[in-house]
């Protein structure tokens, strides 16, 4: 994603003063440290199970009221303010099953996901790492899921083509840059897969701002202690 279409979404989250919000899968922490320096008063918890993320995402964090963890994301109890997963949703078991999870954590959710724009070919999927068609939907069909769990969406933005190629091949330079045979075997699948036909527009990637929806009857249950109250 951009920095302009990432820092707009971070934004719009729509959070109290002193809101807590946890970075499921946060990674090194960017996204997070973004959101809490963006909303001043917010505080931050991000877990992530890669010690060497965790170490990079403390470091970033200087004086900001962060706290990160080498810690599994599913055994993160207690409802926050707002929830980041960003391209982490196999923390909470792939998609779609991470919506039903992020939802039951916080009202707000930050959450970026991948979408097929046009069907994959078996190449690709293997290009993937051995992935299946089922692992992820077109974007007709993420919002269809998001919208089934009780989810509005507030905020929508997608990556561009160039964001895409500039994503990747980052990746694969960082990759080289390494070193190691594993590293460097990396990079080349990255490469090979962007030369497949459909290599460079099969795969999309789309940045939310969600609100969960209240349902009918805790809508009608505030209308009744309304009305007993008064």
């Amino acid at each position: 994603m951009s920095e302009i279409a990432v820092d707009a979404a971070i934004a719009v989250l729509p959070l109290p003063v002193d809101a807590s919000i946890l970075d499921a899968g946060c990674g090194t922490g960017e996204m997070l440290v973004r959101a809490v320096s963006a909303h001043p008063g917010a505080r931050g918890l991000g877990v992530d199970l890669d010690e060497d993320a965790i170490a990079e995402a403390r470091h970033r964090a200087t004086d900001l009221p962060l706290r990160f963890e080498v810690r599994d994301a599913a055994t993160v109890s207690g409802e926050f303010d707002a929830v980041i997963n960003v391209a982490s949703s196999h923390v909470h078991g792939g998609f779609p099953a991470a919506l039903e999870a992020l939802r039951g954590m916080a009202p707000t959710i930050l959450y970026g996901e991948g979408f097929w724009q046009r069907p994959p070919t078996p190449e690709f999927l293997t290009a993937l790492g051995g992935a299946t068609e089922d692992e992820l939907a077109d974007l007709n069909g993420l919002r269809a899921a998001i919208r089934g769990v009780s989810l509005e969406i507030l905020h929508e933005s997608l990556a561009t083509d160039d964001g895409w190629a500039q994503y990747e091949e980052t990746l694969a330079r960082n990759a080289e840059r390494q070193g190691d045979p594993d590293s460097l075997a990396y990079a080349q699948r990255i490469r090979a897969r962007r030369a497949l036909p459909g290599g460079t527009d099969t795969l999309g990637f789309a940045l939310f701002v969600l609100r969960r929806r209240r349902s009918p009857n805790e809508v009608s249950g505030k209308v009744r202690r309304h009305v007993r109250g008064r």
